[in-house]
Parts: structure tokens; C-alpha cells; sequence
């Protein structure tokens, strides 16, 4: 296709083009992209809800009642299912074309695909092309979403579908009817079944809403769309329909006084909950610094231009931008992971930073234009382009596939994280480089020591047939999995192991942590494997075994 074939496609088509684009690229790097322990859930949960449609379609009556849905739905039944259900039919399908992990992740990189092309679509229709592909690219080059959105995990599908709903209001702010209200709640509905972090969406648009259009039917849009929100979710979760409100009532409490606490390490120490300024920090930290001095840029034209479309869409994508960082910041909730709850906010940076990007490339035509210098235009816009996003896609590939170790030149990359006190690594997507040392060298019944919360990870790999299955794997005595009798595993702590696998997630390290211990223990040893990455070490294998 010729660039002059590209110019006359409609923004619908090069949308269209995007998410296939995306949605190949996405499938092609999947296998590389180690298992994370959020996964095996999540994947167990999707198995369980598609099989559940199977039972109501033969025999709806026994499909409905307690016995049926609490052996079908309680796996993983503390988050709601919107996602897992989607996935979980996706890979019904796709697992007789893909290998299992990869069919399984098919239906968020499907999500995905849909994402960029209503982040191409809603940029473009008020900044321009340019900035919608620029927007899109932003996104693409941000290493720690890109390898996110392979996941089979739940932080992605809230990002897209959080960017759904907004993408849905901006579309009918300006429309009349009731259908408008029902379509809002609709796409809020389908969020808040995916992940409850889509509560913060609400608040934005009620802000901007303050600022932009008070309008009485607006703000009954809202509450229209929060009554058809709660029908979805309801309606979407089976689990609850044995006895609704009490079960409401006990995923209430989860979600606010009774999920089970996830520490973070920063700054060379353990906190629960960390201090305010650590999502601020992480959400600079993990964004390559060019695209966070473009989504700043962003920023700053749309707030001077706040009174016009172009700026108060951009006051939108602050606004969704900082809400995730806000609520953590806030310190009232009980999990912090890194960056993974901020997938949100990444998309609203990557729209600003393509709108930045997209401004200063008018302006340099312009100034160029004025000097008679046209001729020049397409080097240094190519110049510029390339300073934007070339650092991040060579730190990435130098990285690659360990993605989730990648820190921006703001902070000095890994080595300049490491010397902050920032995690070199989380997730255990580096487990999959310890399966052949063990496979190859493991004496039957020889027991590996992972992170205690960690063991569903090496389940899956022994399930699937990457890990023998002679193998035991070892955890504590308070451990669990969502395997039940088909995982191989024995209680016992690091002492008992032949074999340790050990990521430098720190939070499991340092005393306290769940592998507390672990590092002196192995302390007068060498691995037998190691992987760094600028002389960092991201997991090390130790045969203990050997003297």
C-alpha cells in the first residue's frame, strides 16, 4: 500500500489497519513473555466461568442453582469476571490454533487491538492523524505496557475498558436521548465487571463536567449511567445470584477493609502503604523520558487551548491520567505492585504525549516554513521522531523479553533504579529461564524453592509440560494454590530445596519479606544460572545439591 493509498483511507480504515497491526505484533511476541503470578488465577477462573455457559446451555435450571454456580464461580470469585468470562471463551477457540498461555492471553491482546484503535479514533478526530498515530505509537513504545498487554491478567482489560467509557461519553456529550445514558452505562457496566479500579473514571468525567459542560442532562447522564452500571455488573456475575446482597456486601468488604495486604519495597525499604509521592515516582521512573516530556508538553498546549475542543479533551486525558496515581498516592489501598495498577494512567500519557509530539512537529515545520528552510522538514522531523522513540525501543530490546525490568533514563535505567531503591524486577516473568537448567539436571523427586507466591507459576509451567513433572515444587506452610490435586507440591521452606530459583523482587527479599532468609542462605554460593541485565542480577538457579 502506498503512502498516497494510506492518505485517502478514512480514519475508521487506519484504525481497522492499527488493531490488526497491533494484534499480530501481540501474538508474535506472546511466547516470549514469561507466565506472572497473577496469571494462573485468572486462567484457572476463565476455564471454570466458560465451562459454567457449557452447563446453562444444556441445563439452565441446574446451571442456576447454588450447588452449580459455587463449584463453577468460587475460583477467584473475590474479583469480578467480565474479563476471565471473555478470555475464557476466547481461548475455547483459540487453544485448538495457539499453545495454552497464548490462547489464553488472546482475548485481552484482542482488547488491546480494540484499545488502540479508539486511542487512534478519538485523538485524531480533534488533534489530527499525526497525533492519533503518534498517540498510538506512545503507547506501543512504553516497554512496561507492552508487555502487559500480553497478559492473562486483569490490569490491561481495565485500562481498555476504562478508556471505553470515556471514549463513549466523549462521543455523546453533545447527543440527546436516553440512549446516550444507557450506552455510558453500558461501557461503565463492562468496566466495573472487569476490574472495580473503574469506579475512578466517574469522578473524572464529573469533574470535567464541572468545568465544561454543567449541563442538567449531563449530570443526569451520569446517574442514568451509574443505575445501568450496577444492572451489568450484577447481571455479568453469576457468583452473586445465589444471595445477592450478602455476597455484595462481602466483596464490599474485600474491596476495602479485607483484601490481604501486597507491601511494596522503595527507597531501600519495606512499606505498607508506601509514602505518597511512590506512584508519582514509579509513573516517571517506568515512562521513557521522552514520552513524559511530550505528555508534559501535551498537557501544557491543551491546558493554554482548555477553552476549545482540542483542550478540554486534553484536560480529559489529564484528568484520567492522574486519578490511578491520586488513589494510590491517597495510601488507603492494600496492593502495590510497581506500575501494574497504573495501566490506566498510561494511556491517557501516551494521548498527551502524542498530542505534544504532534505540536511541536507543527511548530518546527512552521519556524522552518518562515526561514524557507521547507527541504529540511522531513530530516528533522525524522530526527525528532527519532529522539522520542528509538532510547526506549533499544533499552527494550537490549531487555527483552524481561520488560518488567526497564527504568527510564529519568532515573538512570536499571542501575540508576537499583542505586534509588526501586524493585529490579517483580511478577516472576523470569521463571521461565530456570525450566531447562532444572529439567536437565533435577534427579526424580528433587524439590525447587520459588517465591512463596510464586508456586502456581512453576504449576503451570508442570502442568503444561515445560517443567517435569518429577519434580516437587516446595511451599510454605500458609501457601495455597489454585490447582488443588494437580499440583505437585510439598510444604517445607528454602532449607529442604535441591534446587532455588530466586527473582530480585525485593519486597520478597529483605527481612520480613516472604523469602526472608533466602539471601544468606545462599550467600556463600555461586548460581549456576543468572541473568542481569547491566550487571544486575534479575533471577539466579542454585543447585544446592552440589557443595
Amino acid at each position: 500500500m502506498t503512502f498516497a493509498a494510506i492518505k485517502n483511507l478514512s480514519n475508521k480504515q487506519i484504525a481497522a489497519l492499527l488493531a490488526v497491526g497491533v494484534l499480530v505484533l501481540l501474538v508474535v511476541t506472546a511466547p516470549q513473555m514469561g507466565l506472572t503470578w497473577d496469571e494462573p488465577a485468572y486462567i484457572v477462573a476463565a476455564e471454570s466461568y466458560s465451562a459454567w455457559f457449557g452447563e446453562l446451555f444444556q441445563n439452565p435450571g441446574q446451571a442456576l442453582s447454588q450447588e452449580i454456580i459455587d463449584q463453577y464461580w468460587e475460583v477467584n470469585h473475590e474479583h469480578p469476571p467480565l474479563d476471565k468470562v471473555w478470555s475464557g471463551l476466547v481461548w475455547r477457540v483459540a487453544r485448538h490454533v495457539f499453545d495454552d498461555l497464548t490462547a489464553h492471553r488472546l482475548g485481552n491482546m484482542l482488547g488491546v487491538a480494540a484499545l488502540v484503535a479508539m486511542l487512534y479514533l478519538l485523538v485524531a478526530e480533534v488533534f489530527g492523524r499525526r497525533a492519533g498515530l503518534l498517540s498510538v505509537a506512545a503507547l506501543l513504545t512504553m516497554p512496561r505496557f507492552f508487555f502487559h498487554s500480553h497478559l492473562a491478567s486483569l490490569d490491561v482489560p481495565a485500562a481498555v475498558t476504562i478508556f471505553a467509557v470515556v471514549y463513549v461519553f466523549w462521543k455523546t456529550k453533545d447527543k440527546h436521548g436516553i440512549q446516550s445514558g444507557l450506552l455510558l452505562g453500558l461501557a461503565w457496566g463492562v468496566a466495573m465487571a472487569t476490574k472495580v479500579n473503574a469506579a475512578f473514571v466517574m469522578p473524572a468525567l464529573f469533574i470535567w463536567m464541572l468545568f465544561y459542560q454543567r449541563e442538567g442532562k449531563l449530570f443526569g447522564r451520569l446517574v442514568l449511567a451509574g443505575f445501568m452500571a450496577f444492572i451489568v455488573f450484577v447481571i455479568s456475575w453469576p457468583w452473586l445470584y445465589p444471595d445477592p446482597f450478602t455476597r455484595m456486601y462481602d466483596y464490599y468488604l474485600f474491596i476495602t477493609v479485607d483484601h490481604w495486604e501486597i507491601g511494596q519495597f522503595y527507597l531501600h525499604q519495606f512499606h505498607m502503604p508506601p509514602p505518597w509521592h511512590f506512584a508519582f515516582v514509579m509513573i516517571v521512573a517506568v515512562t521513557p523520558l521522552a514520552l513524559m516530556l511530550s505528555a508534559i508538553l501535551g498537557t501544557w498546549r491543551t491546558w493554554k487551548a482548555r477553552t476549545n475542543d482540542q483542550g478540554s479533551l486534553g484536560v480529559l486525558f489529564l484528568l484520567n491520567a492522574l486519578l490511578p496515581i491520586i488513589m494510590l498516592a491517597i495510601g488507603k489501598s492494600m496492593v502495590y505492585d510497581n506500575d501494574r495498577l497504573m495501566m490506566p494512567a498510561f494511556v491517557f500519557l501516551a494521548a498527551l504525549a502524542g498530542v505534544g509530539l504532534h505540536w511541536l512537529l507543527t511548530q518546527l515545520s512552521a519556524a522552518l516554513a518562515a526561514r524557507q528552510r521547507e527541504r529540511l522538514t522531513p530530516y528533522l522531523t525524522a530526527g525528532l521522531l527519532a529522539l522520542a522513540f528509538i532510547p526506549q525501543l533499544v533499552v527494550a530490546a537490549t531487555f527483552y523479553p524481561h520488560l518488567l525490568s526497564y527504568y527510564s533514563a529519568s532515573v538512570g535505567g536499571l542501575r540508576g533504579a537499583t542505586a534509588l531503591g526501586l524493585e529490579t524486577t517483580y511478577w516472576c516473568e523470569t521463571y521461565n529461564e530456570a525450566l531447562d537448567f532444572i529439567n536437565a539436571n533435577a534427579e526424580p523427586g528433587d524439590a525447587v524453592w520459588v517465591d512463596p507466591y510464586s508456586n502456581d507459576v512453576m504449576t503451570y509451567y508442570q502442568l503444561q509440560g515445560r517443567l517435569r513433572d518429577d519434580v516437587v515444587i516446595l511451599m510454605p506452610e500458609w501457601g495455597s494454590t489454585v490447582f488443588g490435586d494437580q499440583a505437585r507440591l510439598r510444604k517445607a521452606n528454602f532449607a529442604w530445596a535441591d534446587f532455588i530459583v530466586l527473582q530480585y523482587r525485593q519486597t520478597s527479599l529483605i527481612p520480613g519479606g516472604n523469602g526472608d532468609g533466602v539471601l544468606d542462605w545462599v550467600a556463600d554460593d555461586t548460581p549456576d544460572i543468572q541473568i542481569a541485565h547491566s550487571n544486575i542480577p534479575l533471577i539466579e538457579v542454585y543447585d544446592m545439591r552440589t557443595p
